[in-house]
């Protein structure tokens, strides 16, 4: 039996799918199973719990051999993640499969890579086997800048003419079912990316084409997209750590390719970001 937390996020509701086609078994944690209810697949397993709630993660993560470990960037990170590690260590939970970020080192310069290093050596000294699942910036992001491109033709980003080697969801779902069934693949870290580093504007080119209209990048300064997503309401922690992330691009550090991690884990080559584009033309169709 599986715990897969963070369950209704991007990459948490693609594996609870890809669970289910597998028929493995497994249960998906969520704060409100309600909501959870419509969004998840007929059938599957829903477990109440809240990371500020150690006594719900202890009734969550029982009868559990395996606990994938998903959150979202927030200033609790920390301690989020390194509850569920309490709550799975308490009943005798052997492995944690997290999806981590690349780049994670406690030597980071920027914070999100750092303190995913912290909560990997967290779950290690707790006696638990720690399998990282590190992706780079999920081609999914990119539906986030869906308004701008199908009213305008514009994606705005402080990314200059940074490559980066963007990661399908999709994929990294699949790693996660490939580390789960396999054995062999646990307590090991895992860096996956696309098959390829593009920049911004080569990535709106390839959108524009599929969408059939003019797509563009815009680069924004930092504080012009400091202010953009504040005014979205985005949490300030969050906004800083994204735009952290965006200067480490921007200093040449996005490009690695790690496309065959997901070709030996998975049995298939890494999605290219041609795929996604085509696979998502109609969120970037142009309104009229």
């Amino acid at each position: 039996m599986i715990l897969v937390t963070g369950a209704t996020g991007n990459v948490g509701s693609k594996l609870v799918q890809r669970l289910t086609d597998k028929n493995i078994a497994f249960k998906a944690l969520t704060r409100d199973p309600a909501a959870a209810k419509s969004i998840f697949p007929d059938g599957t397993q829903i477990v109440k719990g809240d990371y500020t709630d150690l006594d719900s993660l202890k009734e969550a993560t029982m009868g559990v051999e395996a606990v994938v470990l998903i959150s979202p960037a927030h200033p609790d990170m920390v301690a989020h993640q390194t509850a569920i590690i309490d709550a799975a260590k308490a009943n005798g939970v052997k492995d944690i499969i997290k999806l981590s970020i690349l780049g994670a080192n406690l030597g980071a310069p920027i914070r999100l890579p750092k303190l995913h290093a912290e909560i990997e050596i967290y779950a290690a000294n707790k006696g638990l086997r720690v399998t990282a699942i590190r992706p780079n910036l999920f081609m999914q992001t990119l539906l986030g800048n869906q308004d701008s491109i199908s009213s305008n033709g514009k994606i705005y980003a402080p990314a200059s003419n940074a490559a980066i080697s963007f990661t399908d969801v999709r994929d990294i779902a699949d790693v996660f079912i490939g580390v789960i069934r396999k054995e062999a693949l646990r307590g090991q870290i895992h860096e996956i990316t696309g098959p390829e580093s593009l920049t911004y504007a080569q990535i709106a080119k390839k959108i524009g084409k599929v969408a059939h209209h003019n797509v563009e990048h815009v680069d924004v300064s930092e504080d012009t997209a400091r202010q953009s997503m504040l005014s979205m309401g985005m949490d300030p922690w969050v906004v800083e750590a994204f735009l952290e992330l965006f200067g480490i691009y921007r200093a040449g550090y996005g490009a690695a390719v790690h496309a065959d991690s997901v070709a030996k884990i998975t049995g298939s080559p890494a999605r290219k970001f041609d795929q996604f584009a085509f696979d998502f033309k109609d969120k970037f169709a142009l309104r009229v």
